[in-house]
């Protein structure tokens, strides 16, 4: 009787705790690549903050028809934008997406989000599209701030490197809301000297190289 009563307890336990284990607040997902292009980058950022961060494959790649495990800190946030770099430059967004009630990614999904192309769309005279690009440091020193607004607004607007810098050689993905296409950036080295580049056409670009 005792042992049946134990077996018992133990069965009402983990019928109780079953429920909360399946409600998961982990938002870890795993990518799964079923397009004919292998994925160079992915970028997953709370949908609250303005920049990409970094790029969570690190050195890896997602071939096609292979998979890829996401981790991402289980400190309560859910909500994510995610961006997909395919090899060759074109890239795909999709916003506001709860990774903490999905276990997989699809990428190449009847119905989903097709990959950006280098082509922009056209909403009368102004250039509308993806304007996001990677920032790539070559020019031998390090970026302190990097400013980029769209040309038709009078201030730079914020710093979009926030608290991070971009060291010599490193790439930084630069978040930028979809819509106009025309910026005027300005890129500030250590030490103060600056760069500025008018009427860039941010939609055509994968990566802003700064010599």
């Amino acid at each position: 009787m005792l042992r049946r009563a134990v077996l018992v307890a133990v069965l009402g336990f983990m019928a109780w705790v079953g429920p909360g284990q399946a409600q998961s607040s982990d938002p870890s997902f795993r990518v799964v690549n079923n397009t004919p292009n292998v994925v160079n980058e992915v970028y997953a950022s709370p949908t609250s903050e303005r920049s990409w961060g970094q790029d969570r494959l690190g050195d890896q790649v997602i071939a096609p028809g292979a998979n890829w495990i996401i981790r991402m800190p289980a400190d309560g946030n859910c909500t994510f934008d995610i961006r997909i770099v395919y090899q060759g430059g074109t890239a795909e967004e999709r916003r506001n997406v709860n990774t903490c009630a999905m276990t997989d990614l699809v990428l190449g999904q009847p119905g989903g989000p097709a990959p950006r192309t280098q082509r922009n769309q056209q909403q009368g005279s102004t250039q509308q599209g993806n304007p996001s690009f990677n920032l790539v440091n070559q020019s031998g020193r390090v970026i302190e701030e990097f400013y980029a607004s769209p040309s038709s607004q009078q201030n730079w607007g914020p710093d979009r490197l926030g608290d991070d810098v971009v060291q010599q050689g490193a790439t930084f993905a630069v978040r930028l809301p979809q819509g106009e296409c025309n910026y005027d950036i300005r890129v500030v080295f250590a030490g103060g000297q600056s760069q500025e580049r008018r009427n860039v056409n941010a939609c055509s670009l994968t990566n802003y190289t700064v010599r």
